[in-house]
């Protein structure tokens, strides 16, 4: 299990994965060392402008590294804070933009201050150019201008390629041990992405303008520069690699747009791939451009080795098993299960069905050899509806299984199935959304039954508990005690389709439940009919297992009416072993309207209920 602590996989590292850690780590040091060896001309300069090692611009490139990197450290600091101390992760993950936004203060912040050090630093390290300077009339100050404004958004160009390129990995052991969420990462990429755009847009505008001072300059735009000294290294191909760079960026800018991400996942991955083009003739444009992507570029090779690893060893495809409502469960043959957390996802390619798609799935449930995945089968020519008919024929001929490949896992470890100071842990999803939610309600089960054969875990209890646990030591009620200290579970689904009451991951996480003195309600809300039917309690084995309530509905919920009917009450007076307010833990995911309408009701319920900490994780299938 994660620690109790943090909800990370910090006591559950491989030999594998403390080693990609370690890499990792050293990935850092190591390329500033080699940038401070490239600005003394110790390493060889294949760019047509390497500038940035010639007198004083060699001190500028220093200070601008040191900045660069004092601010990674500056963040890995205050990510590690959060990670340990709640108050702080409460603080900044704040939701800001509106009560139906997901973006938390500190992705605002840390975007900010990322551009601010990307153009305040470059300014500071080229204002020589302009200050103090003598000029002979406005045409040469004008000039100067835009040679410092050219000079200053190209510089800072290189920083924001440094700033994008360290969460595009999918994998990240840094990320994943500092507790970085996954979501913000993406989302913090993507602005990062459109800022590095409009500076080069900016970039490329100021050296217009600045050509325009030399008689016919702009035709050589698109073609070869400085005719009295030929030949590379000498500016003669700057406009030509830039060129290339600024056309490469803008395919991988266009196909990056969620239109593309949403409905051709696979064009949106493979372009990505241009993003060699990109930073390489940006290279080759000016050395400078290089130093601060060192980092990401070889996080993200050593993520892309990870992934084509995947292509060595197939994994047998164990099961396949038809849901209510059109759902499929797969299990699939993999280790990868013994590092599998709650809230991860992994990308699987079938051959049979394409050597070149990988989607990704999100995993319901793990085992040290295998992984279970939930998904849909969309229309007939979809990838899903084509890997299920295969795998179905597969399995129901008998012989060899089918192979599946997996890469992975990826994703943040969610926090809220290892706090059992929380009053109530919520997880309001729509459609295979349920598949995270089913991990991290299963993982809560686990950490109480855990919990139980663990005395160290008595510093959860109440005062009250703790008292008579301390009197029966090692005894059946100190387990019971702790056995019941863990929060009240809810799993509220919404989905097309009837009988999702009867869904097997809803029975297994029931039967779990009921065998750990665990508290579950469960409701689904088949929306294929909506109506005004009542709710209806679901007879048979689950009704009769301790602790588990199950019911079905066919109508639209509302989350805050929910929240209202089975959390408010109770938590008002709920408090942790320390006294305070006992926080409520609430898990969302869904399609991005499903999202925005239970983030209002998250947001009113904070209203209603103040002084009561939240948990909040969200997972939208925009991102």
């Amino acid at each position: 299990m994660s620690s109790p602590t943090n909800g990370r996989r910090a006591a559950t590292y491989t030999v594998l994965g403390s080693a990609l850690l370690a890499l990792s780590l050293c990935v850092y040091p190591a390329s500033w060392l080699f940038s401070h060896y490239f600005v003394q001309s110790k390493v060889p300069c294949f760019s047509d402008v390497c500038d940035d090692n010639k007198g004083s611009n060699q001190q500028k490139t220093r200070n601008m590294l040191v900045a660069f990197y004092t601010f990674l450290l500056f963040t890995a600091a205050v990510a590690l804070a959060a990670k340990l101390f709640a108050p702080v992760r409460r603080v900044l993950s704040v939701r800001v933009g509106g009560s139906s936004s997901t973006v938390t203060l500190g992705e605002i912040v840390w975007f900010f201050l990322a551009g601010f050090v990307a153009l305040f630093v470059c300014s500071a390290a080229n204002w020589k150019l302009i200050y103090p300077k003598e000029f002979n009339g406005q045409d040469e100050f004008t000039q100067s201008l835009m040679d410092f404004l050219m000079v200053l958004t190209g510089d800072s160009l290189g920083v924001l390629f440094g700033f994008v390129m360290l969460p595009a990995s999918k994998y990240s052991a840094i990320n994943d041990f500092l507790g970085l969420p996954y979501t913000a990462t993406v989302r913090v990429h993507i602005w990062l992405a459109y800022l590095a755009f409009w500076t080069l847009l900016s970039h490329i505008s100021f050296a217009l303008i600045n050509l325009s001072f030399d008689k016919d300059a702009l035709s050589t735009i698109f073609a070869l520069k400085g005719k009295k000294t030929p030949g590379w290294g000498h500016e003669t191909y700057l406009y030509i690699v830039g060129d290339v760079a600024f056309f490469a960026f803008l395919f991988v800018l266009l196909t990056s747009f969620k239109f593309v991400r949403r409905r051709f996942y696979n064009a949106f991955y493979f372009s990505h791939f241009m993003v060699i083009v990109v930073l390489l003739f940006a290279y080759f444009h000016a050395a400078i451009m290089i130093h601060y992507s060192i980092p990401g570029i070889a996080l993200w090779t050593i993520d892309g080795i990870l992934r084509l690893a995947s292509r060595v060893k197939g994994n047998a495809i164990v099961s396949l098993t038809q849901e209510p409502a059109g759902f499929r469960t797969m299990t699939i043959a993999s280790t990868r299960g013994a590092v599998c957390r709650p809230g991860h996802f992994v990308r699987i390619c079938v051959p049979a069905v394409s050597i070149a798609e990988y989607h990704p799935l999100s995993v319901v449930r793990a085992t040290p050899d295998s992984i279970t995945l939930m998904f849909a089968p969309d229309k007939e020519s979809q990838w899903t509806a084509r890997m299920t008919k295969h795998i179905e024929t597969r399995l129901a001929a008998g012989g060899k299984p089918p192979i599946a490949q997996v890469q992975g896992p990826f994703g943040s470890v969610s926090r809220l199935a290892s706090d059992p100071s929380m009053h109530s842990l919520v997880a309001y999803v729509a459609g295979t959304g349920a598949a995270p939610a089913f991990a991290i309600l299963r993982a809560a089960v686990e950490q109480r039954l855990n919990a139980a054969d663990n005395a160290e875990a008595a510093e959860f209890l109440t005062v009250g508990q703790r008292k008579d646990a301390a009197k029966t030591v090692g005894g059946t009620t100190v387990r019971a005690e702790l056995r019941r200290a863990g929060p009240r579970l809810y799993l509220f689904w919404v989905a097309s389709g009837a009988g999702l009451e009867l869904a097997s991951e809803v029975v297994d996480l029931a039967r779990a439940v009921g065998a750990s003195d665990a508290m579950l309600t469960v409701h689904v809300f088949d929306t294929s009919e909506p109506g005004s039917v009542r709710a209806a309690a679901v007879a048979g084995e689950l009704a009769e297992l301790p602790g588990v309530e199950v019911h079905s509905s066919r109508a639209r919920p509302h989350l805050l009416a929910l929240l209202g009917r089975y959390v408010s009450g109770p938590v008002s007076s709920a408090v942790d072993a320390g006294g305070r307010p006992a926080p409520v833990g609430i898990f969302v995911c869904g399609p991005d309207r499903f999202i925005e309408d239970s983030l209002v009701s998250v947001t009113r319920f904070q209203q209603e209920n103040r002084g009561v900490p939240v948990e909040l994780e969200v997972e939208s299938y925009g991102l």
